[in-house]
């Protein structure tokens, strides 16, 4: 297994997209993002890379085919195929990679406040348990960059099912995604030791593709393959 998280760098996008942008849908050139691709392709070792059309919600798919593609509205993917590479774009939500050595499965989850809210990564990892007999302790997660609470300000009526996960300055309200997942994982049985979580912030960070810095921009990706 290898994974890797890529940030802005080393693509072949122009402004506001330079330079790794891998997202066909925020309006950057064609060519360039097929460009873009073929360099993360590269960099895994394999030309079977599978995207999602991502819409924030919990839907999760197995992959179960070797070839190149994308999964239509879905924010999440598992699979035991060798050789493809599951990507998980992002620009501001949390990239989650999951792993079982054990029994050589992956997975990807796109966390955004919605997914998070109805737990995309633990029905995830409980998909992995289900469908391919893993067990809740050998699973081991990996959350790339993100929006983390210094910057990540919501409206009072977006706090429901947050309520432990909030810190309020002034008028205010800023929202913790990433230690609400953890702790939900946490809950089920993942194993503290067994969950790595970047520390690095999205939208303070300029390495990285961030909506809420930026609006119009790209997408980085967390990849995963077996």
């Amino acid at each position: 297994m290898q994974y890797l998280f890529s940030n802005r760098f080393g693509g072949v996008s122009k402004p506001p997209f330079d330079s790794l942008n891998l997202a066909l849908h925020v309006e950057d050139n064609f060519d360039d993002v097929v460009q873009n691709r073929a360099i993360l392709a590269k960099k895994l070792g394999t030309k079977n890379l599978v995207f999602m059309e991502q819409i924030h919600k919990a839907n999760i798919e197995i992959i179960t085919e070797n070839r190149a593609k994308t999964v239509p509205k879905t924010d999440a993917m598992i699979t035991d195929i060798k050789g493809v590479a599951l990507c998980v774009m992002v620009a501001d939500c949390i990239p989650v990679l999951l792993y079982d050595e054990n029994r050589a499965v992956i997975g990807v989850a796109h966390a955004g406040r919605g997914g998070v809210k109805e737990q995309i990564v633990n029905k995830t990892a409980e998909m992995m348990i289900d469908k391919f007999s893993c067990r809740i302790e050998d699973i081991k997660i990996y959350m790339g960059a993100s929006i983390k609470s210094c910057c990540y300000e919501v409206k009072e009526d977006s706090i429901k099912g947050f309520e432990n996960y909030l810190h309020v300055e002034g008028e205010k309200i800023y929202l913790d995604i990433v230690g609400k997942c953890v702790e939900d994982l946490k809950d089920i049985g993942i194993k503290g030791q067994n969950i790595e979580v970047s520390p690095v912030c999205t939208c303070c960070d300029t390495d990285y593709f961030s909506y809420r810095r930026d609006g119009k921009t790209g997408r980085f990706c967390g990849a995963i393959v077996l």
